[in-house]
């Protein structure tokens, strides 16, 4: 078997050979055919278009491709590549935001085409792959950083959707993304910009000087661009800080069903007696807060307020008082956009040895400064017996304390400070053999590196600043300490708080060293017209480290360094890749086309070993107007790094234990899940989660086809439309603790699911004995059902999807009027399908309805006047469900701890409670469609000199979901209008 699989091998890459080595050969034998001015004019107008490697005159192709232009960009009142391609229809998958848990970076901006993953499209810088960014999205994967992109040198941008891995391998899944440089400016142009969003806040400044520089066999172009964007925070917004806007008796009954405003605040400043009886109607045992001096909110100036805690009883309608506290306004210091300061500069400069041989050289810089924050910090203190308390009879007690920016320092030491360098140099020789075969060697190092400072607390130091020394135990077996509670009413001073404060620092860093040799031209004449080649053949060798601060390794230490504000993840190495592929573009008749291409890869340490993916496509031309097309490839993703070489790392968390569930008769009425409330029978408390890299994943496997039209249906106007599906199996993720947990329970005790139905797909005996190797449990001590249980939840291939849709476009331009020139462009995306299971045991669900957004569209208008220009441009994208899809309403009194019975109802099912037994609906709301208007005006004053006029969000739209439980998963775009200028002058 190892004797066939190696000659399989060097077969095929024997083929490829022959194949790369057959244009020198036809080359070498006809090239006296084709000489002079006709030939050099055939090559100007043949170009090279993402998706396929061999030039053409037509730019419409057997797949889609979107293309925008660096002016389309300005025009529509774009800053920065990023936020232009936020808005392609292609783009219809949501990301991590800037202000969501666990930001994986303070400068990334990934990009989801078709829904698939940020991972699962590639990023191209003139046709060549570039570093990943270091840091994992998410904590899990590595991806392609779209924010670094300057677009002083940007020429334009093709956007392919679809599997391409044929093409250009592995990654090309949902898509690739090509971004063409410049690499031909005449003369001079420097660019200022300035903007600002109106309701304030999110300043920008880009400055831009390009231009270009030749000589008779010589040129050299060249961009230097600042671009600084300040950070965007939630005080800077008023509706985003309404903690204290009411308190839940105030609220009316559709407040309560929508759960509008915050029954329960943000603590800033709190000190409590656990588990006093005060006997409140209806409510029994509570824990009292002991309210703060007079004035002690008030210290601190608007980052705190007092507030008086209120209970609503769902019981007795009774309204009763806790007690008072110091409130946080914990979103007035939160980021919802994150600021930055970009620097970077491009080189790209040519050399002719020749009529027929160039040498090219580029080199990139991108230095970025960022600044972040989130939630601040503090400290909780355990509970304690405080012998001081009830006028010296002693009482349990435990505070807390999140410190303000003023007793850090100021607002800069809480920031996350991140420092991000991408260099990327290339180098290559272009030429042409035979005057009909165009050639291409080149090398190139890419390297991306992330550093970042970060607030960190030393949890030993802290405590013995707030708490003391211990001074004994109380009879109840409670620890006495004495604490000075002036601490925790009053400011700390900065020279107090640094006794425990301290700044982390974390690199992450990744880099890529490439090189290939492409060749395409004509093949010799078919029956029906010349047979087009490609070819390529590719070596790469990638890698990333991550090195957190040491100091912040064990969170479990309780004399160690903590940081909430720096992910800990802990990885790194590096892996060889080689490929070779081939490419034919054959005329069937005068009217069809056939292309065809295959591609070999090969990555260093996946279980795979070799890929091979291959694609084909048809176009048809039965009329001069009419282009019918039809594509069908197979694509792959190597497993990513970081799902490979991540190191273990560890936390704890509290879990459902469905095998107690099931040898306890199944959680009778309740069901299984612990709630916190029932069923604690049922609960792993404590249960340590281990994550790491997987050595031996799979591929990732895909394959998508295509068939659409375009239409030149009359003068001027154009219309596509083209359907398009894609599947994936053998997807990696990690796999979920309770996921785990619930196929051991299946898989060891006959069969049992929590809710009683049998699984569409049962788990093989394979995946039960993978479960059962990932969940270790210690005997549990006296008292316990569940004792200690340790999950791993490193990644597997386990995960399929399914989409398919339809995308639309149209481009119209009116004949000239005495009003001017008037072009129009449409384009539509709607998903029709998405279908997907997180593991095999799983149906294919199709979740279409779930997913945000499900149809995009953008459309524009322009209009060209003498010395006056104009671009409106709206896109909409629909809302998606809403944060409370799938959920129960909220009965009568706003109460909605309620249990699923249908997909239509829920019921409350709490025996002790007065509305046991009634029922309200399950919630299956969306929210309203997203849609938002850019314009821009520019006027030519004089030759050299051009202003601009920028507005974008024209109507300043903001919107939000009711049912969202958080203010920053309430709001899409919390920026609003953003209103900017622009002076471009060049030089002569």
């Amino acid at each position: 078997m190892i004797r066939s699989c190696t000659h399989h091998r060097t077969a095929l890459a024997a083929a490829l050979a022959v194949a790369l080595a057959a244009p020198f050969v036809a080359g070498a034998q006809d090239a006296p055919k084709e000489k002079g001015r006709t030939a050099q004019a055939k090559d100007l107008d043949a170009i090279t278009v993402t998706g396929s490697r061999i030039k053409r005159s037509e730019v419409e192709g057997p797949a889609p491709v979107t293309v925008i232009t660096a002016e389309q960009m300005k025009k529509e009142g774009f800053a920065t590549v990023y936020d232009a391609l936020l808005t392609i229809t292609e783009a219809i998958g949501s990301v991590q935001n800037d202000y969501d848990w666990g930001q994986s970076s303070v400068n990334a901006s990934p990009l989801n085409l078709r829904n698939l993953g940020p991972g699962r499209s590639l990023l191209l810088i003139n046709g060549h792959r570039v570093a990943d960014y270091p840091m994992p999205y998410q904590g899990k994967s590595n991806f392609a950083n779209y924010n670094n992109i300057p677009t002083g040198i940007v020429e334009r941008i093709e956007v392919l959707t679809g599997s391409a891995s044929a093409i250009y391998g592995s990654d090309a899944m949902g898509g690739v993304v090509n971004v063409i440089l410049k690499d031909n400016i005449d003369g001079h142009t420097a660019r200022v910009r300035y903007g600002e969003a109106t309701r304030g806040g999110r300043e920008n400044t880009d400055i831009v000087l390009s231009g270009g520089f030749g000589g008779d066999r010589w040129s050299l172009v060249y961009n230097l661009q600042h671009f600084k964007r300040g950070e965007l925070l939630a005080g800077d917004r008023a509706f985003m800080d309404s903690e204290d806007d009411k308190d839940y008796a105030t609220w009316n009954p559709v407040e309560r069903h929508y759960g509008i405003g915050k029954a329960t605040p943000y603590p800033g400043l709190r000190l409590r007696q656990p588990g006093t009886v005060d006997n409140l109607p209806g409510i029994g045992s509570v824990t009292r807060l002991i309210a703060p001096p007079e004035g002690a909110c008030d210290q601190y100036g608007s980052l705190y307020y007092r507030f008086t805690y209120r209970g609503y009883d769902r019981n007795t309608g009774a309204e009763s008082t806790g007690g008072t506290m110091c409130a946080q306004r914990v979103f007035n210091n939160w980021a919802l956009r994150t600021g930055s300061e970009d620097n970077s500069g491009y080189l790209h400069g040519t050399f002719d040895f020749s009529d027929e041989t160039q040498g090219w050289a580029s080199l990139g810089v991108w230095d970025s400064t960022g600044r972040f924050n989130s939630f601040l910090d503090g400290f909780s203190s355990p509970n304690f017996w405080d012998p001081r308390a009830n006028n010296g009879a002693g009482a349990p007690r435990n505070f807390l304390k999140f410190l303000a920016p003023q007793e850090m320092g100021n607002h800069d030491a809480i920031l996350t400070l991140s420092k991000e360098r991408a260099i990327d140099v290339s180098a290559g020789v272009k030429g042409r053999f035979g005057d009909r075969f165009d050639w291409e060697a080149m090398v190139g190092r890419a390297t991306y590196e992330v550093r970042e400072n970060f607030p960190t607390y030393n949890q030993g130091k802290m405590f013995d600043f707030f708490m003391g020394a211990q001074q004994g135990t109380a009879a109840n077996g409670m620890p006495i300490y004495t604490p000075d509670y002036n601490k925790l009413w009053n400011p700390l001073s900065p020279s107090e708080t640094s006794v425990f404060l301290g700044r982390g620092n974390k690199k992450a860093r990744s880099w890529l060293n490439q090189a290939s040799f492409t060749v395409d031209g004509d093949l010799f004449e078919g029956w029906a017209g010349p047979i087009g080649f490609a070819g390529v053949v590719e070596a790469a060798r990638q890698g990333y480290r991550l090195t957190p601060d040491p100091k912040t390794l064990d969170p479990d230490d309780p004399d160690g360094w903590y940081t909430p504000f720096g992910n800990i993840e802990q990885g790194g190495g590096s892996r060889n890749r080689y490929a070779a592929g081939v490419e034919f573009r054959v005329p069937l008749l005068d009217s069809l086309t056939a292309n065809i291409a295959g591609r070999y890869d090969k990555y260093d340490a996946v279980r795979s070993g070799a890929k091979f993916t291959y694609q084909t496509g048809l176009e048809w031309r039965p009329l001069d107007t009419l282009l019918v097309r039809g594509s069908y490839g197979t694509a792959f993703r190597a497993p990513d790094m970081h799902y490979v070489y991540a190191l273990p790392s560890s936390g704890v968390s509290d879990f459902t234990d469905y095998v107690a569930c099931a040898d306890n008769g199944g959680g009778g009425g309740y069901g299984c899940p612990w709630d916190g409330r029932n069923n604690v029978q049922f609960k792993i408390e404590d249960a340590r989660v281990n994550r790491g890299g997987t050595p031996d994943l799979k591929y990732e496997e895909g394959e998508s086809y295509t068939v659409g039209f375009v239409w030149d249906a009359f003068s001027n106007f154009s219309l596509s439309a083209d359907y398009w599906d894609i599947s994936i199996d053998n997807l990696i993720d990690d796999i979920g603790a309770d996921d785990l947990l619930k196929a051991e329970a299946y898989c060891s005790r006959n069969g049992f699911t929590p809710d009683g139905a049998p699984l569409a797909s049962p788990p093989s005996s394979q995946w039960c004995s993978e479960v059962a190797g990932r969940i270790h449990r210690t005997p549990g001590v006296a008292g316990s059902v569940a004792g200690s249980v340790t999950i791993d939840i490193n990644p597997v291939n386990r995960a399929e999807t399914q989409v398919a849709g339809v995308d639309v476009s149209a481009r119209y331009r009116l004949p000239d009027t005495v009003t001017g020139s008037w072009s129009f462009n449409l384009g539509y995306t709607n998903m029709l399908t998405y279908k997907q299971r997180g593991l095999s045991t799983e149906p294919l669900v199709n979740t279409r309805k779930e997913q945000n957004p499900r149809t995009k569209l953008t459309a524009s208008a322009n209009w060209i006047w003498e010395k006056w220009n104009a671009t409106l441009l709206v896109y909409q994208k629909s809302g998606g469900r809403e944060n409370g899809w799938g959920g129960c309403e909220p009965l009568a009194d706003g109460y909605t701890a309620l249990t699923y019975v249908d997909d239509a109802t829920c019921r409350d099912e709490n025996p002790t409670s007065v509305t046991y037994g009634q029922t309200s609906r399950r919630h299956y709301g969306h929210r309203q469609p997203r849609r938002y208007f850019n314009g821009s005006v520019g006027y030519q004053v004089t030759d050299a000199w051009k202003v601009n006029l920028y507005v974008s969000n024209i109507f300043d739209k903001i919107y939000g979901d009711k049912w969202a439980g958080d203010f920053a998963f309430n709001v899409d775009d919390p920026v609003g209008r953003e209103v900017a200028a622009e002076v471009i002058y060049r030089f002569k």
